[in-house]
C-alpha cells in the first residue's frame, strides 16, 4: 500500500438488527395469537450481533449439545 492511499475507516456506529429493525421486539403468531417475543438475533438490544448464532440458545435449552457449524473439527489421529 503506497502513503498516497487512504486507509478506510472502520464505522464504530452500532448497525440496527434487520430482522427487528431496531426494535428488538418481534411479534409471534405461535400458539394462535400474536405476542411479543425478544428478538434472538440481537437478544433484545436493537443491534446486530457480528458473529451470532440465534439459535445457540434454543438448542442449549433443549439439551442438544451440538457444536456450532463454524467450529473447526479436530484433525484425524494419523
Amino acid at each position: 500500500m503506497s502513503a498516497d492511499e487512504e486507509t478506510p475507516e472502520i464505522d464504530d456506529e452500532p448497525v440496527p438488527c434487520t430482522v427487528c429493525r431496531g426494535t428488538g421486539t418481534l411479534i409471534s403468531n405461535l400458539g394462535g395469537s400474536p405476542s411479543d417475543v425478544e428478538c434472538a438475533w440481537c437478544e433484545g438490544t436493537g443491534v446486530f450481533l457480528p458473529e451470532h448464532d440465534a439459535q445457540a440458545a434454543k438448542r442449549a435449552a433443549q439439551g442438544e449439545g451440538e457444536p456450532a457449524a463454524d467450529t473447526a473439527a479436530e484433525p484425524a489421529p494419523e
